[in-house]
């Protein structure tokens, strides 16, 4: 499951370069003179670990089953008339065949308008849920960022965070956190 938040990773990039060119113009030390404690954690673990991503895939997925079950009963229509066309060609009429072939057609225009409707719900349903879960994200990252007394918090994704060493990711304590908050 893909978010906004992936989505916004060239923004956060520039952002990342920013803050961190300004950490390492600053030097190692705030103006309290402690070291400046940064973590990162992956929001895309956070929303397919978390319980809130769990239900949100689960959820998904009953989608697509009844998107899929409802699909192939409109297919099953459409090869219906597509066969009764083919088995008539020599023994009904011109005009009777050109129905049936207008039927076929309407049925796989049909088709693919309800097949773009399901892919827009189950998309729609996605950002909808992934939403809900960056909702819930906010008071948990401000309670991880206090607990941890964390001065900068970024995503741990590819081209923003370009290495980071296994004891600043906090993956696992925001997923944690937001289950305990769910």
């Amino acid at each position: 499951m893909k978010s906004r938040i992936s989505n916004r990773r060239a923004s956060a990039i520039l952002l990342a370069a920013i803050v961190l060119g300004g950490l390492c113009a600053a030097g190692s030390a705030t103006a309290q003179g402690r070291p400046i404690k940064i973590a990162v954690v992956d929001l895309d673990l956070v929303a397919t670990q978390s319980s809130a991503g769990q239900a949100l895939r689960a959820k998904f997925q009953e989608y697509q089953r009844e998107a899929q079950t409802e699909l192939a009963s409109r297919q099953e229509i459409a090869n219906l008339i597509r066969q009764r066309a083919t088995e008539g060609a020599g023994a009904l009429s011109e005009e009777k065949l050109a129905e049936l072939q207008q039927k076929y057609e309407d049925a796989l225009v049909d088709l693919r308008r309800l097949r773009d409707e399901k892919q827009r719900g189950g998309q729609r349903l996605q950002q909808e849920g992934l939403q809900e879960i960056e909702k819930q994200l906010a008071p948990v990252f401000e309670k991880v960022r206090d607990e941890g007394g964390y001065d900068l918090i970024l995503n741990n994704a590819p081209g923003v965070v370009v290495m980071a060493n296994e004891r600043v990711d906090i993956t696992q304590k925001v997923v944690e956190a937001l289950n305990a908050a769910g």
